[in-house]
């Protein structure tokens, strides 16, 4: 697996929970791996170019990019009430950011198995139009847009944050080509994701939110991956899989109520790298949102690249010991309105 790194350090406030500690917190965990030597690291960010202001037009209006350069004159500074900050340096960041999930793409193309995009700051907030929810450009939707100009007509999109991508949604709402699925813990940021947002126009249908109850955790996922995520795939039939890999719907999070575990994150990897075989020839691109807690997200990626190639799980952390919810009525909605 190629994994794309860029820690964005000059884009940090230390008292705000993204910040610059996240990415080296992540590289040690992988580095402390008995299997590193099965990550092939791009440890060096002049490995791969910054996103360029065309490959940012094609997710992001040209006036909201050259707003957003224009601003960093004021920074230090907060542009968006979730609160999201910028530095002096932040739009280099998130440019470099943006093109190491290009890069990742470009490379799971060329050599036909996962990459991963180790990046902030995160994306899955940002609308076309402006930043929003510590997220600067949406980093999952230029890596799709990327994959299409590259010759991948038919892109699959699965957003594991505990946060819904709101800016994901947007940005393929009424696209077809675009297969978005979301799960995400209800009724809290950024309040959309609701289940019978299904898409519009020649989109409708191609969107799937799966909003889960506080508290849902590793037998939840189970379930809807099986009932949902995987006949949602096997209907699409994507030639490329990408995925919003965000750790905050760990049960250590401090942000959120979800409990997954650090095993589930591995399970989960493990069948999304399935459906990539089955569908887009081993094509599967993980790029980096959430996740608070250092320790949850750390081990949390690393299982997920252990899931993703096949090892053993490693979770020090261990399981939630709260009860699931029952979500089977949650299922039976989506699967009717999707028809699965």
């Amino acid at each position: 697996m190629n994994i794309f790194p860029v820690p964005s350090l000059e884009h940090n406030s230390d008292d705000h929970p993204e910040n610059a500690k996240r990415i080296p917190a992540i590289l040690a965990a992988l580095n402390g791996l008995p299997s590193s030597s099965s990550f092939t690291q791009s440890v060096h960010p002049s490995n791969f170019p910054a996103a360029t202001d065309e490959q940012l037009a094609t997710v992001h209006d040209p006036e909201y990019v050259a707003a957003l350069r224009q601003v960093m004159s004021r920074a230090p500074a907060y542009i968006d009430h979730a609160p999201t900050y910028i530095t002096p340096q932040s739009f280099d960041c998130a440019a470099l950011a943006a093109g190491a999930a290009l890069a990742a793409v470009q490379s799971t193309i060329e050599n036909q198995k996962s990459a991963m995009a180790l990046i902030r700051p995160p994306g899955h907030h940002a609308p076309p139009s402006h930043a929003m929810g510590f997220c600067l450009f949406n980093n999952v939707a230029l890596a799709a847009r990327h994959a299409q100009r590259l010759g991948l007509p038919k892109v699959m999109i699965v957003d594991f944050d505990v946060h819904h991508g709101n800016g994901t949604q947007d940005c393929f709402y009424s696209d077809s080509s675009v297969l978005f699925v979301s799960t995400h813990q209800a009724g809290i940021y950024p309040l959309t994701g609701h289940v019978e947002e299904t898409g519009s126009g020649a989109g409708d249908g191609t969107t799937v939110n799966i909003p889960l109850p506080a508290g849902a955790g590793d037998d939840s996922f189970r379930r809807l991956f099986d009932e949902i995520i995987l006949p949602a795939a096997d209907r699409f039939q994507p030639n490329i899989l990408l995925v919003s890999a965000g750790y905050d719907a760990h049960w250590r999070d401090p942000l959120a109520s979800l409990q997954l575990s650090c095993a589930g994150y591995h399970w989960l990897a493990g069948k999304l790298a399935e459906v990539a075989r089955k569908h887009c020839a081993g094509k599967l691109v993980f790029v980096l949102e959430g996740g608070y807690d250092l320790p949850a997200l750390a081990h949390g990626v690393a299982n997920t690249l252990l899931g993703a190639l096949g090892g053993p799980p490693a979770d020090p952390l261990g399981p939630s010991r709260r009860p699931e919810p029952d979500i089977t009525n949650l299922l039976a909605r989506v699967k009717a309105l999707h028809d699965f």
